[in-house]
Formats: structure tokens, sequence, C-alpha cells
């Protein structure tokens, strides 16, 4: 919970810098006072979208349902081949959101820059008064022209992923990924905000640390500094895959006991969107099955068919929250067991931990070495 909150508060700026209204504080409060009283109905819209507007990835890290198909054979049922979010059904969406929803997230499963329209979506984005933000890995080769399209483009929050200064410790868990073309890509937008005058993206850095390159975040830090960097995140990252955590995986055991809050923010707060529309209550729970075709990937709607508005008030939604506030609440009704957050670490005990290892440890060539010797200095 206190990371979850963490998360929240890092995240602030995307609710409070820009495109601020008396109306969206008002939203605040009434979410507010849903969360705090447990509400399944909530009159207010979501702070915050998260739209997948592409699954595609350039890069293939060990955590992600981007992996190696040969290192993790479990992930050869993933289909991300030419699936992108229309700029018509990316309008229909912000259009209903506009004036009420504070923010976009333009990324889940995918990097941003997949996308072929993303400068539009952005600028559509921006013109209906929403913060965007993007979170990519930014290993891309963008010249000049490009990185000034993207400071234009309405983006008001970037976060870019060095995780490690220098291409070989950086390409362990970056597998595929050139962190000249990172630093480069960062230097440049931020020298071009400058030089511009403009207020806009906001720069943040995410370094995931682990053993192969935590002794390089301190010289990560200062390059940070130096270049002008409005933000730097550390944290330990995770040496499992996604698969590893997939519910089938493990057995829940009780449901955590409900507190005088629900156990968990985000149905209560935001909504996940899928580049087809399908809509998750997060992004945190069930990654490995939201694209292998055929999967039940337990989603709550479709906006694109049913309404963002009638999707928010829809009895799924109220089944998410029912749990989060009382994870009890599957004992007494069999049917919520097949729900999205049953069986989720944040609501229920469970042998999760058992699949989950956090650094430090070993990556060589994109493959987990945990017997690896501690280098000097970590």
């Amino acid at each position: 919970m206190l990371n979850a909150y963490y998360q929240v508060w890092r995240r602030v700026a995307w609710l409070m810098d820009n495109f601020l209204t008396a109306r969206k504080v008002f939203n605040y409060l009434r979410l507010g006072v849903a969360y705090l009283l447990k509400r399944e109905r909530i009159g207010a819209w979501p702070a915050v979208l998260k739209i997948d507007i592409s699954p595609m990835c350039n890069l293939q890290c060990p955590v992600c349902v981007h992996a190696d198909v040969e290192a993790r054979p479990e992930l050869a049922g993933q289909a991300f081949k030419n699936k992108y979010m229309s700029v018509e059904d990316f309008t229909r969406i912000v259009t209903e959101a506009s004036g009420r929803v504070s923010a976009v997230s333009l990324y889940y499963l995918g990097d941003p820059f997949m996308h072929p329209d993303i400068d539009e979506l952005c600028s559509i984005a921006s013109r209906a008064g929403l913060n965007v933000h993007l979170s990519s890995n930014f290993s891309f080769k963008f010249s000049d022209e490009r990185i000034a399209k993207i400071a234009r483009s309405g983006v008001t929050h970037l976060t870019a992923c060095v995780d490690g200064f220098s291409q070989e410790n950086y390409s362990q868990t970056r597998v595929g990924g050139k962190i000249a073309y990172v630093l480069s890509n960062i230097e440049r937008i931020l020298r071009y905000r400058r030089e511009q005058g403009l207020r806009f993206p906001k720069v943040e850095v995410q370094f995931i640390k682990f053993l192969h390159n935590a002794h390089e975040l301190a010289r990560a830090e200062a390059w940070c500094r130096e270049v002008g960097v409005d933000q730097i995140e550390s944290y330990w990252g995770m040496v499992n895959n996604y698969a590893d955590l997939e519910p089938s995986r493990f057995t829940v055991k009780a449901a955590l006991p409900a507190g005088k809050l629900p156990r968990c923010y985000w149905p209560f707060a935001t909504m996940t969107i899928k580049w087809n529309g399908d809509v998750i209550p997060c992004c945190n729970f069930r990654h490995a099955t939201q694209y292998v075709e055929g999967s039940d990937a337990k989603v709550l709607g479709n906006v694109l068919t049913d309404g963002f508005r009638s999707v928010w008030d829809s009895r799924p939604y109220h089944e998410s929250r029912r749990l989060c506030s009382d994870p009890s609440a599957a004992g007494r009704d069999p049917a919520l067991k097949q729900h999205f957050c049953y069986s989720c670490p944040a609501l229920y005990a469970s042998d999760y931990e058992k699949n989950v290892k956090l650094a430090p440890v070993y990556f060589v060539d994109g493959r987990r070495k945990a017997d690896t010797p501690t280098p000097a200095g970590v």
C-alpha cells in the first residue's frame, strides 16, 4: 500500500501541472469521497486514463511479455503485430473524457513511439485539455527534427528509461536497446525545450536497478542533473517474467482483511484501455494473458462498443471496487472468483511470493543469472 501511494505521489504532476480547472478539482474531491466511503458506484470520472495505443515494442526485456520466446516459450502465444488504436477511436475516447478526466498515459505493454500517429494522438489529447504522459524505453534513433516534433506534439510528461550508463550493462535488461540513443534523445529534447522557452514536456528518468547496473546509478544521476532532467526515480527491478506471476502459477490461501480504506485505489481513480477498446481495472496484474489469442483476459467491457461512461458504471467495475474494499466478498459470492481482481496479491494471501524475486541479481545476455557474484562497489 505504501508503494501504491508513493506511485500516486510520484505522478501527481500529471494532475496538477496543466489544464487544471475547478471542475477537475471537484472531480478529484468526489473520487476521494468515493474511495474513503468504499462506494461501488462512482458519480465522478476517473482522474487518469491509461491507454495502450499499441502493445508493440522494439525491445525484448526479459521481464516483459516481449521477452525472447526462446528463453520464455510460454510467451509464444502472444500476438502484437499490427495492433494500433486508430486515430478515430482515440478521438472518440478523448472527446468523451474532455473536461472531466485530467490526464492520459499512452502506454501499457507497448512503447508509445511504436505508434505511427503518436504525435497526432498527443495533439488530440492536449487540445482536449488533457495532460499527456508517455513512458518509453526511448531507444530510437531520432533525428533533431523528430525530437522537435515530439517536444511540440502536446506531450506534457515524458518518462525515459535509463537502466544503466554503459551499453554493456544497459543491454542486459533492455535487450536490443542502445543507451547512446536514449541519452542523446533525452539531452536533445531538454535542450530544445530550453532553447524554445517551452514549459513542457517535463522529463523524468527512471533507473531500474539490478546488480549488473546499480553501480552506475550515481553516474546516471549526475548526468541527469547536468542536462536538466526534471525528476529521477530509481528502484530495484524484478527478475521474473510477467508470465511467472499469472494466477495459474500460484494458489490463493485467504482473503486479506478489509481495512478502513480499500486495499487498491485503481478501480476508484483510473481506467486501463487496450488498443481495441477493451478495459481492465489496472496495469499491474494478469499481464501475460492480455494479448494471447483466445485467452480469457477478463476484461470489464469495451469503451468503443459500450461507451466510456457505461463501462465505468458497469457491474464488473462495481465488483472490482467491492473486491478491493472487501476481498472476502468472493467467499460469499463464488462468481467473483472469475473476476479480473480475484487472486491479486494486493487483495489475497497466497504463495505468490515463491514466484517473485526482486534484484539484486544479474542478467547476462538477457538471461537471469542469479548465481553471479556481486561486483565490487555494489
